[in-house]
């Protein structure tokens, strides 16, 4: 019997196998995530300031939409019990 794909292995498997549009919506929305913690390190770094609400709300705001979109661009997952195809 063969053993299961990892789940890092099988998600890696169903990004590459979405179609083009999707695979571009899906790393947009992996950039607002790289620029939240970018804008949040930036502006901690250069003004020496790392508790502000303003910068929370903007990095949260960048973190959030960016995890919710990517959530949202993949394939839904096979329901349990139910024959592969």
């Amino acid at each position: 019997m063969a053993a299961a794909a990892p789940p890092v292995a099988a998600e890696a498997r169903r990004l590459r196998e979405l179609p083009l549009a999707r695979k571009v919506t899906f790393w947009s929305f992996a950039t607002l995530v790289v620029l939240g913690v970018s804008f949040y390190l930036w502006w901690g770094l250069s003004h020496d300031v790392w508790i502000d609400n303003g910068v929370y709300a903007v990095t949260i705001t960048l973190l959030l939409f960016g995890l919710a979109g990517m959530w949202l661009v993949l394939p839904n997952p096979p329901a349990p019990g139910s024959p592969n195809p």
